[in-house]
């Protein structure tokens, strides 16, 4: 009877088998053409140097009816701190992540989880765009963007077609944007959000770079990555590589002011310094670039903290000679 059974059964698990076999590969091939068709519709690459510039562009895309045409490639690196040289090679990436681990923990854990962004990758996928296809890079006036744009444009020094640049700060400034508080926004993030929209509507092609501009971006990325700095700066329409310590005066100037306010020899939260840093440099460095300088100035008797150092919510400051 065992026999019998298993007889029976046999012919039954193999039509089995062979059904999900059939429709596993269907599943594949439905899959692939959808790719196909997704690649085919988008005309547009837009290349942009974070995660939250890619979700802001992509959701101005979507609104402005360029969605389907548009595919965006987000870099998940600040550029304006830790070491660049080499930056196209396996080696100046693992200097850089060594760099990044030591100096500024935060950075590299948000790189290190997110691999479909790390450089290598986009690499990759920068170098395999069609010719047919339109590259537009997204960046505005500071040192992260310009350094970014720099670097993305060696990346394509070998592209045939016209590269296309949307400068947000300059367009801003033609259309009279102003950020919250005044002046002109110096990041995408500070872009009034219904303008942002419109900006991406009239502009979302870009303006081609002429071949001798391409180049000297070119020149300036590989003479900029061999200056070995570890901070860059965006001073008087200029990118500029700074000792790290460069915004140090401004760090100790900002606790004196706050505490000023707050009450003479009062700590001052950390936040509250970290925003006032950027606020008044106007600078787009990371905060963990801030607080790894930060722990300097304190490791070295210029500023004490109590709290829990390396949390910019836990932890206050002030001067030790207050």
């Amino acid at each position: 009877m065992k026999q019998d059974d298993t007889a029976v059964k046999e012919p039954y698990d193999q039509k089995t088998s062979d059904r999900l076999y059939g429709l596993l590969g269907k599943h594949i091939n439905a899959a692939y053409e959808q790719h196909m068709e997704i690649e085919r519709l988008q005309t547009h690459v837009h290349v942009v140097f974070s995660l939250s510039d890619a979700g802001s562009l992509k959701v101005a895309l979507s609104k402005v009816g360029k969605h389907q045409q548009s595919r965006v490639l987000a870099f998940n690196n600040w550029f304006s701190v830790g070491p660049i040289a080499e930056l196209d090679t396996s080696e100046g990436q693992q200097r850089r992540q060594s760099w990044l681990m030591n100096h500024v923990q935060d950075d590299y854990f948000f790189d290190s989880i997110n691999r479909d962004h790390q450089i290598a990758q986009l690499m990759k996928e920068l170098k395999a765009i069609p010719e047919h296809k339109t590259v537009v890079i997204w960046c505005a006036d500071n040192a992260h963007d310009q350094t970014g744009l720099r670097f993305a444009l060696y990346l394509l020094k070998d592209r045939k077609q016209p590269i296309r640049i949307v400068n947000v700060t300059k367009v801003s400034q033609e259309l009279g944007f102003h950020q919250k508080g005044g002046g002109t926004p110096y990041a995408q993030a500070l872009i009034d959000r219904d303008n942002y929209v419109e900006i991406v509507r009239d502009y979302a092609e870009g303006f081609p770079l002429d071949s001798e501009t391409r180049k000297r971006y070119e020149g300036e990325w590989i003479e900029l990555a061999g200056q070995n700095h570890w901070l860059r700066l965006w001073e008087a329409g200029e990118l500029r590589g700074c000792e790290e310590d460069k915004l140090d005066p401004l760090i100790i100037q900002s606790v004196t002011d706050l505490q000023g306010m707050h009450g003479a020899g009062d700590y001052v939260h950390a936040g509250e310094v970290m925003a006032r840093v950027l606020e008044v440099s106007r600078q787009r460095i990371s905060i963990s670039f801030i607080t790894y300088r930060i722990l300097r100035l304190t490791s070295d008797g210029v500023l004490t903290f109590k709290g829990i150092p390396g949390f910019p919510h836990q932890y206050s400051l002030r001067l030790s000679n207050t």
